[in-house]
């Protein structure tokens, strides 16, 4: 089996953290040859033999595709495409899904792949209802098998080196004896939920003097953060390891995934590998992997990427009243929380949410 995967490799986004993931580990099996390529390379680069080519994200890599060749008119060549498809034995397209609903570009651009994959359950009936024609199917993400056999870091010594603000935030719930509630924002801080983050938390600090929300950014001073410096938050920010982001979750006591729309959420699945509760609403794709007694109702419908160009359709807002009262729940109740999640990632999780097992699941894809 001969693979050529193209991803995002001129800049670091999530799909080439994801895409780096399959590589990784489709090269462990043994079996599987695998080539990378920069995706701004894929219009142009003619293969000397034939692969499977796997296009990570697929929208976008065969938008560019398309538009790379036009005649003196402007017009689309589909001669020219044609030629290009005929490089290689099958095209895949991987791409999530952010609403309940693909624009009819974003669905005649999946209608180019043989195989187009998507991360959840949800976004396979979005594909089909939206009307997607090539063959679908799902590949969940996952984390290294470590994650889920890696001691809590801080029940042991550190094996490897940590940030210092982990270790202060370390330091800050032993001495403050606070719970912290973890919310990552690296981006589309609409679309991840953080109006009702916000909500929820100003009133759970009002109600509650144990708490402080820990907000994981990739730069210091967002102003998300200086909305909520007032209620004692505390910001962790910059690029953590995937042993940082361990520590981070061991130490954590519930992580929030408030998220109006996404294809997955991963570092909702993180926190539960680790053993830490995450709250997530009751739609969307990580109701795959979030268990009932962790979800909370959905509230308002609305458009996560209102006028995207690929996903034209819906989502919903957490809501704000049900998610405060399971956070008093589970902070009230912290160790049989924590008792139902292990619970949760060993006999759920632990089976199917690793990258060892999800490249077997791709290789049976590419064969199919």
């Amino acid at each position: 089996m001969r693979i050529l995967y193209a991803y995002p490799q001129w800049h670091k986004v999530s799909f080439s953290l994801i895409a780096k993931k399959h590589v990784e580990y489709l090269k462990r099996l043994g079996r599987v040859e695998v080539y990378e390529l920069d995706e701004l390379m894929v219009p142009t680069y003619v293969p000397s033999s034939r692969y499977t080519l796997i296009l990570h994200p697929g929208f976008y890599i065969m938008h560019r595709v398309l538009e790379s060749r036009r005649d003196i008119y402007g017009r689309f060549r589909e001669d020219y495409y044609q030629w290009w498809r005929g490089n290689y034995d099958q095209l895949i397209g991987i791409d999530v899904c952010d609403s309940d609903q693909y624009t009819a570009l974003a669905v005649a651009l999946a209608n180019r792949f043989d195989k187009f994959i998507v991360p959840s359950k949800f976004c396979t009936d979005v594909a089909k209802l939206s009307g997607i024609k090539a063959k679908i199917y799902r590949l969940p993400h996952g984390v290294d098998p470590e994650w889920y056999t890696v001691p809590n870091v801080w029940e042991i010594a550190p094996v490897k080196s940590i940030n210092p603000s982990l270790l202060q935030l370390y330091l800050y719930k032993i001495r403050k004896g606070k719970k912290l509630i973890a919310f990552w924002l690296w981006h589309s801080a609409g679309r991840k939920g953080w109006d009702e983050v916000y909500q929820v938390y100003t009133r759970l600090a009002k109600e509650r003097n144990d708490v402080t929300l820990v907000l994981k950014t990739m730069t210091p001073g967002t102003k998300e953060f200086q909305m909520i410096m007032q209620y004692g938050a505390i910001e962790v920010y910059g690029w953590l390891s995937d042993y940082e982001k361990m520590a981070l979750y061991d130490l954590v006591d519930v992580t929030l995934n408030f998220s109006r729309g996404g294809g997955f959420e991963l570092n909702c699945l993180e926190s539960l590998a680790r053993g830490t509760p995450c709250i997530a609403s009751d739609y969307g794709s990580w109701v795959d992997y979030v268990p009932e007694f962790l979800q909370v109702k959905r509230g308002a419908k609305v458009q996560p990427l209102p006028g995207n160009a690929l996903h034209g359709g819906y989502g919903y807002a957490v809501d704000v009243e049900d998610a405060l009262n399971k956070l008093h729940q589970i902070l009230d109740n912290l160790e049989e929380y924590k008792a139902k999640t292990q619970q949760w990632r060993h006999e759920v999780l632990m089976k199917l949410y690793r990258w060892d097992v999800i490249a077997h699941i791709l290789t049976r894809i590419v064969e199919d």
